[in-house]
C-alpha cells in the first residue's frame, strides 16, 4: 500500500509540474488561437491526472494513513492518534482542493462547449460537484477553527466562492452576450490558483521549510488566492469593456 502511495504521489507531483507550467501558455498566447486551444487541452490532461490522483491519495490517507506510512518507531497511543488525525485533515484538504479544482475546470470547458445551449450545464453531476465544493469549503472551515489552523480557515472561503459562483450561473443562465468567455477565463484562472495553492502547501513546504515553519505560514498558503481572485475580477471586467459589456449592461440585460 505504501509503494502504491508513493506512486501516486510521484505521479501527481510529476503532472501538476507541468501543468503549472502549460498553464501560462493559454494565458500568455492569443485568446481562442491554436496555441491557446492546444495548449489549454495539454493543461486539462494534466489537470485531470493531478485531480485523479489527489482523490485517490486522500482516500488512501484518509481511509489507510498506517498502512501508507513508513513508521520508523512504535507510536505511543496518543502520538498514533496525533498522527492519524493529522493524515485525515491531510487527506480532507487535498479532497477539498481536488474537488475544487474539479468543478472550475469542468465550469471551464463546458462553458466553451455549450456556448449555444447553456443550459445543457445544468446537469446532475454539475450541481452536486459544486455543492460538494460549497460543502467541503465549510468543512474545512469547521476543521481550521477546532484545531486552530489558521491556513485551513484562510483557505476554506476558496471554495465556496468558486460554488456559489458556478451554481449561480448554472442556475440563472447567461446575463450577458459574451458569458461563456467570462465563465471561461474565470474558471480555469481558478484552476490555477488551486493548482498553485497546492504547490506551495505541499511543495513549498519542502522547499522552503523555514518559512513553513514560521509565523508567515498561512501568507505563504493563501498567497495565490490573495493574487488569482483579483485577476479573476480584473480580467472579467477587462473583457466586458472589451465587448462594451460593462457591469451595467449586464445589470439591465437580467
Amino acid at each position: 500500500m505504501a509503494n502504491l502511495f508513493q506512486w501516486l504521489r510521484w505521479g501527481h507531483v510529476a503532472a501538476g509540474g507541468l501543468a503549472l507550467l502549460l498553464f501560462w501558455i493559454p494565458v500568455i498566447a492569443p485568446k481562442g488561437g491554436r496555441t491557446h486551444v492546444r495548449a489549454g487541452w495539454f493543461y486539462v490532461a494534466c489537470m485531470s491526472v493531478v485531480v485523479v490522483t489527489a482523490l485517490a491519495l486522500s482516500a488512501l490517507a484518509f481511509a489507510v494513513p498506517l498502512a501508507i506510512r513508513r513508521i520508523p518507531q512504535p507510536l505511543s497511543p496518543a502520538a498514533l492518534s496525533d498522527f492519524v488525525r493529522g493524515q485525515r485533515i491531510f487527506a480532507t484538504f487535498l479532497a477539498y482542493l481536488a474537488a475544487l479544482t474539479l468543478s472550475a475546470g469542468w465550469q471551464g470547458i463546458w462553458a466553451v462547449e455549450t456556448k449555444r445551449e447553456p443550459k445543457e450545464m445544468r446537469t446532475p453531476f454539475s450541481l452536486a460537484l459544486n455543492v460538494v465544493v460549497l460543502l467541503g469549503g465549510l468543512t474545512v472551515l469547521v476543521l481550521g477553527i477546532r484545531y486552530r489552523s489558521g491556513p485551513l480557515i484562510a483557505l476554506s472561503p476558496v471554495g465556496p466562492f468558486i460554488a456559489v459562483g458556478n451554481l449561480r450561473y448554472l442556475l440563472r443562465g447567461p446575463q450577458s452576450r459574451m458569458h461563456w468567455w467570462y465563465e471561461h477565463l474565470s474558471s480555469m484562472i481558478a484552476t490555477g490558483i488551486a493548482g498553485y495553492t497546492a504547490f506551495l502547501v505541499f511543495g513549498g513546504a519542502r522547499l522552503l521549510p523555514s518559512v513553513a515553519r514560521s509565523q508567515l505560514h498561512t501568507i505563504f498558503w493563501v498567497f495565490p488566492a490573495l493574487i488569482g481572485i483579483p485577476v479573476i475580477f480584473r480580467t472579467v471586467a477587462y473583457y466586458q469593456r472589451k465587448f462594451h459589456e460593462t457591469a451595467e449592461t449586464v445589470g439591465n440585460q437580467a
